[in-house]
């Protein structure tokens, strides 16, 4: 009876995260790129704005910056969903976003 307790919760709680990854693949399928600007549902998002490399540990890291530039966003795992894009879009590039202290978004 013990074993069904915890495999239960267990079951219940893999099966969550299952469905968190599939929703949050669709939701980068909503990512393009136009000129310097990633979209998300063809609005807007954010800017890339630079391109740089660094060593890490003496290995070369590939790493981009880019600019929220929509502040009305209201779910932060948008912002993840846009750093997967970028790093694949990249092959997995370091992904930095930043988000102007001005728009006091998610509580800066």
């Amino acid at each position: 009876m013990k074993k069904i307790l915890i495999v239960a919760p267990l079951i219940i709680l893999i099966g969550c995260a299952a469905q968190e990854i599939v929703v949050s693949k669709k939701s980068r399928e909503r990512f393009s790129v136009s000129s310097d600007i990633v979209l998300y549902d063809n609005k807007p998002l954010a800017k890339y704005q630079a391109k740089t490399y660094s060593l890490d540990g003496g290995e070369l890291v590939e790493e981009y910056n880019l600019l929220l530039i929509d502040n009305s966003l209201q779910k932060k795992q948008l912002i993840g969903d846009l750093i997967d894009y970028v790093s694949d879009r990249h092959k997995g590039a370091e992904v930095e976003v930043e988000i102007n202290s001005d728009a006091n978004m998610f509580g800066l």
